[in-house]
């Protein structure tokens, strides 16, 4: 080992002063980059629920990270640290959760608890019941439980401490680094963009363990906020989202005639440099679900005065949704039909029943559509049977006719009151021109 003086291991490492707010290029002064780096995870912070062994966990990452402007390989330490204190603030969790009892069944016959005083007594226990066949029961369920990382997540997303069906997938590459980093066979090196990216994504986690979702969220978003909108098209193509207030100035119309038709909506509105913007709010259509967010029609279509009229009769107000672990039902009849809402599949006349119907529980529409059309393909290894799909971000509810999806998707929705609106939409679609 080379011994290095206070003054070398002081110095800034050359590595690290090439990465900037632009990406790599240039190199910054070792003022600036210690400030840039430490802003890429401040505002990281936890909830005041978060087990102190936990909090004290994450905050000595943060701390061992701003020190990798003098240490580039600190980057790679801080990221293989934050993927081992994923599986602590799981036991730590799972400790307030059982409070001090944990119940397991076996098969089928009469509940057996255990009291437990640390997570090596939930480990026996779990180990003993496994050999069994003995499940944990979480609510109403019973679940496959060993005490490790994996039974840790089949738990938490029992007890719906966690949710959304993209960010399964992320919980699943994170088991499989933190795997690797317990149990390494070759050499790896983490570079700021990644160890920072890496304690976001665990500080995210921790903060829904413990209840609070982060606003604008990568993996656990909070309920996101819908405002009453316009939606507007003409023959010539043309077609533009603008906010319910806009129709309050008389003159907001002068020119225009009556070339535009009008809806009114409830939808997800555009914010500058959030990563939840709707990007297929042109693609609105009443019988499908072809907006990337639920968007609910209220009026029209009509002239912009009657739109005007309409908003200052009624007068409504925007709301807050939540878009992850929706349900839909795609029609396959000849081809596949874009992902409809189960209230308004129910809502269909009879002769619009026909095919083979699929209840999926995903996050978005197309993600729905696209596990649909790879179940045709057998080497895709799309889920067919009810389930998580281990090819795509869906969880499989039940398919075959009509009724039976309808059914799949009331078993975790509840009773269905169909919908029947007026059939509107955008005349011309680029995300999804063929729906007739």
């Amino acid at each position: 080992m080379e011994i290095r003086s206070l003054t070398d291991l002081r110095a800034a490492d050359s590595l690290s002063l090439a990465f900037n707010p632009y990406g790599l290029g240039g190199r910054m002064t070792p003022e600036s980059a210690a400030e840039f780096q430490q802003r890429q995870i401040a505002d990281c912070d936890l909830t005041g629920a978060v087990a102190a062994g936990t909090r004290a966990s994450f905050e000595r990452l943060r701390t061992v990270f701003a020190y990798g402007v003098l240490c580039y390989d600190l980057y790679t330490l801080v990221g293989d640290q934050a993927l081992l204190i994923y599986e602590q603030a799981l036991r730590e969790r799972f400790m307030e959760w059982c409070d001090g009892t944990i119940t397991f069944r076996i098969n089928r016959e009469s509940d057996v608890s255990f009291p437990v005083m640390s997570y090596s007594d939930v480990t026996k226990h779990a180990a003993s019941m496994r050999r069994r066949g003995g499940k944990l029961i979480v609510a109403t369920n019973a679940v496959e439980f060993n005490g490790m990382l994996y039974g840790l997540r089949v738990w938490a997303r029992a007890a719906g401490l966690v949710y959304g069906r993209r960010s399964r997938m992320t919980e699943d590459a994170l088991a499989g680094l933190r795997n690797y980093v317990a149990h390494p066979s070759g050499h790896h090196v983490d570079t700021p963009v990644a160890a920072a990216r890496t304690i976001r994504d665990l500080a995210e986690l921790i903060n829904q363990l413990w209840g609070q979702a982060t606003p604008d969220g990568r993996l656990y978003p909070a309920p996101l906020h819908r405002d009453i909108a316009v939606l507007s098209w003409n023959d010539a193509g043309e077609a533009r989202m603008e906010p319910a207030g806009a129709l309050a100035a008389p003159d907001s119309a002068e020119g225009e005639g009556d070339e535009y038709q009008h809806v009114v909506v409830r939808a997800v509105p555009f914010v500058p440099n959030s990563r939840w913007n709707d990007d297929h709010w042109a693609e609105f259509d009443t019988r499908y679900e072809t907006t990337r967010f639920p968007t609910d029609y209220l009026w029209g279509p009509g002239t912009r005065d009657e739109a005007r009229a309409w908003l200052k009769h009624e007068n409504p107000e925007g709301d807050s949704v939540d878009f992850t672990d929706r349900v839909f039902l795609v029609q396959n009849h000849g081809r596949m039909f874009p992902p409809r809402r189960p209230a308004v599949a129910a809502g269909l006349p009879d002769d619009e029943r026909a095919g083979v119907w699929h209840a999926l529980r995903a996050d978005f529409p197309d993600d729905a559509f696209v596990h649909v059309r790879g179940t045709e393909d057998p080497s895709a290894d799309h889920a067919r049977h009810p389930g998580d799909c281990r090819a795509c971000s869906v969880e499989v509810l039940g398919t075959g006719p009509y009724d039976e999806a309808l059914r799949a998707a009331a078993a975790v929705l509840g009773p269905i009151q169909a919908v029947r609106l007026p059939s509107v939409r955008f005349p011309a679609s680029f995300f999804w021109p063929t729906r007739d």
